[in-house]
């Protein structure tokens, strides 16, 4: 049965209403019951319902399986996983966002409260605040929590935070209790929160028992901070290895913010050694996820980096025109003169000279960069076409993901196609998703299965997981 059905109130009365019709009927019978029965019977029903299995407590198979289903309670579970890096998965802003509609639009609670959260962090504010609205006043939300399920209690705490009235204090323990239970998400925003002070007093010591808990589950928000943790001292004793390590599996994880602050690491040689070009790899990565601040960051680095290319000519004022070819014959004498010192100095000078001016970037990152730094998506997509048809399956899925995202799912099947057949695995796991959904084609779950059997092979856990959800529909 529906987890929503069974927590909502109105039910529970019914099933009271039940009960006392019963002992009416008994009464005629036998003779008045005790009222201890009502009273036992009443307290087993509830007591089942609040001490029943979380959603929590489910694999991520399970509940993959329920939201492909249509389940809207498991839908907005799997989007709130995939906004927080939940159970093993990487961030996925999009999948996240598109959960999330599918359970909103059913008035599923948690599926509310995630697309509220989604659409406040880009700015949308009067939506997110609607849709927060929606949960608490219109959905099972307060329900759930009271059944101290540990994701409704986060998404509660969560609409306490951020949805004005706000009551921090009230929201934070509703955090606590989900934190307790074991919810990685609900115990990295506590992190966050005693971390940086916002909405409580800061705590370092809090805040790091807290992101220790979540780092330990893989949560990527919670390695982010105890990265921060080491790279600033506060809370532990500072440490640039350890607060790079942290920091850099976040980032691998896709968490935004983690990618911004492990590109300016490098661009600036704060706590690393400076290497402007994976600096700028790592903030490419946090803009096309869309990080604003790495994209101002990159314009500014990726000009530092062609100016080190391609150093401008020296300029030289009229008045020193005269005197230049003297300043370059001493020159010349004092190498003469120091040759035999200074040889070694000269071949480094030289050497470092050589490295910095072979950095290059690929045909690909460049058309990518034209289209997030230039915001010029017609001439990024002419950029890729071309690259695609001369055969680099990168470009060809980099152009479907374009398409994809415009909701031109022909356009994005062509190309997706094309990368398939060099075995790009995301490629291989698109199609499936499209043919799974009914995406610019007709829904067909046996393609579905070939797709994401085919791009499981290979060793995508992601295709693995649809893979098991969609058996069940043939």
């Amino acid at each position: 049965m529906n987890e929503k059905k069974l927590a909502h109130p109105a039910l529970c009365i019914k099933k009271v209403y039940c009960l006392l019709a019963h002992n009416m009927y008994l009464s005629k019978k036998i003779g008045n019951l005790p009222n201890l029965c009502i009273v036992l019977a009443v307290w087993t029903f509830c007591s089942g319902l609040l001490h029943s299995k979380s959603s929590l407590d489910e694999s991520l198979g399970t509940i993959q399986s329920k939201a492909l289903n249509g389940d809207a309670h498991y839908q907005g579970i799997l989007a709130l996983f995939h906004k927080f890096g939940e159970k093993g998965l990487a961030v996925d802003i999009e999948e996240a966002k598109r959960w999330a509609t599918l359970s909103a639009e059913k008035e599923g609670a948690i599926g509310l409260c995630t697309l509220a959260a989604l659409y406040l962090e880009v700015g949308k504010i009067n939506r997110g605040y609607f849709l927060y609205d929606e949960a608490y006043l219109h959905s099972n939300l307060l329900a759930l929590s009271k059944s101290k399920d540990p994701i409704s209690l986060y998404c509660l705490g969560m609409v306490e935070i951020d949805n004005p009235p706000r009551n921090f204090q009230k929201g934070i323990r509703h955090l606590e209790l989900s934190a307790e239970k074991d919810f990685a998400s609900a115990q990295a925003t506590l992190g966050m929160i005693y971390f940086t002070g916002i909405g409580a007093k800061k705590n370092y010591p809090e805040a790091i028992k807290w992101c220790s808990r979540a780092a330990t589950a893989k949560h990527p928000l919670g390695m982010f901070y105890l990265g921060m943790a080491y790279a600033t001292g506060n809370g532990l004793e500072k440490n640039d290895d350890y607060a790079l390590r942290w920091t850099r599996a976040a980032a691998d994880r896709d968490l935004v913010v983690a990618q911004t602050t492990l590109g300016m690491k490098f661009c600036t040689g704060d706590g690393v050694s400076k290497n402007l070009k994976t600096g700028i790899y790592w903030l490419e990565k946090a803009v096309l996820l869309g990080s604003n601040e790495a994209k101002l960051q990159l314009r500014k680095y990726k000009n530092h980096l062609e100016r080190l290319k391609n150093p401008p000519a020296i300029y030289v004022p009229d008045d020193q025109q005269n005197s230049i070819t003297e300043i370059a014959k001493d020159s010349v004498r004092i190498i003469d003169l120091n040759q035999s010192v200074n040889s070694s100095i000269e071949m480094d000078l030289i050497n470092s000279q050589e490295n910095q001016t072979s950095l290059s970037f690929s045909d690909v990152d460049q058309a990518m960069t034209v289209l997030v730094v230039d915001n010029n998506p017609d001439k990024a997509k002419d950029l890729l076409e071309k690259l695609a048809l001369g055969g680099n399956s990168e470009a060809s899925r980099q152009l479907a993901l374009i398409h994809y995202k415009d909701k031109k799912f022909n356009e994005a099947k062509k190309w997706f196609e094309r990368s398939a057949s060099r075995n790009d695995v995301p490629s291989l796991r698109y199609l499936g998703i499209l043919y799974f959904f009914g995406q610019g084609v007709n829904q067909d779950y046996q393609a579905a299965d070939i797709w994401f059997s085919q791009a499981a092979k290979l060793g995508d856990v992601e295709s693995s997981r649809y893979l098991k959800a969609v058996k069940q529909f043939y």
